[in-house]
């Protein structure tokens, strides 16, 4: 269906791209696999960077993942630029996930007092998790964007900030992945490595209000998703919607130009 509600017939040929059996990352390699290693992670860092907007008394910054580690001077100088402002709006959307403690330092942030995270369920046993408070703290308006793409971390954050009722949630229902893993590094071989990794659930996190995220997800407190009119026209409702709660003037088209979809090169 087209974006007009035109219904028609489509044929969608299958593309296969075959990557590499064997990347041989060896001293005595021509070095074209290393190469290419590298670049694939230059790329990743370049979609996982930090991008912000300030805009009068409002700033957006596009969070796209907590897979960054904890005490990052990235997350103090964003939060030292937010202090200048009377109104944050954090987009979550496509955020994954990452770390636990990138997470509760994102939070500690956001809040003058300890609060309490939740409880970390294991087989063995129940334990409380808080979040301290620190500086630089932000004390004005927030607003977090989230969607069916934003698990993890993300879903945590959105809930702790709907619970303490910090700030206002929009978007669409989140993931509903947050089972707590641990990943394992592992190597077969001697000469020659084949290095491994694989991750193994080891607890669920309850929320204050008992309950776990895991297949559920949040529900946000104002629902809004893009239509097929919107995303073939590259606007952003969502964004553009939270912004003009602060009085921010910012139709559709504008805020899809703020941060547009990056596709991860194949």
């Amino acid at each position: 269906m087209s974006p007009t509600g035109e219904q028609s017939h489509v044929v969608v040929n299958s593309l296969l791209r075959s990557g590499k059996a064997i990347l041989d990352i060896s001293e005595g390699s021509n070095g074209a696999n290393i190469l290419e290693l590298i670049r694939n992670g230059e790329e990743d860092n370049r979609l996982a960077r930090f991008r912000y907007v300030e805009n009068g008394d409002t700033m957006i910054w596009k969070f796209p993942t907590f897979a960054i580690p904890p005490s990052s001077s990235a997350i103090n100088a964003i939060f030292s630029k937010a202090t200048h402002h009377q109104n944050l709006i954090i987009d979550l959307r496509g955020n994954r996930g990452g770390y636990i403690d990138t997470l509760k330092e994102v939070v500690g942030h956001l809040f003058d007092h300890e609060i309490k995270f939740g409880d970390v369920v294991s087989r063995k046993d129940k334990k409380p998790e808080t979040i301290k408070p620190r500086g630089p703290f932000y004390s004005g308006k927030l607003t977090v964007l989230i969607d069916n793409d934003s698990a993890s971390c993300s879903e945590f954050f959105a809930r702790i900030i709907q619970l303490e009722k910090r700030g206002d949630i929009i978007g669409d229902v989140s993931a509903g992945a947050v089972m707590e893993a641990s990943d394992y590094d592992e190597e077969l071989g001697d000469d020659y490595k084949i290095n491994y990794e694989f991750s193994i659930t080891r607890a669920d996190i309850l929320m204050t209000d008992g309950k776990s995220l895991e297949h559920v997800g949040v529900t946000p407190d104002l629902r809004i998703n893009p239509s097929a009119k919107n995303l073939a026209a590259g606007e952003d409702p969502v964004l553009a919607n939270a912004a003009a709660a602060y009085g921010l003037k910012l139709d559709s088209a504008a805020a899809g130009k703020l941060f547009p979809y990056e596709w991860p090169s194949l």
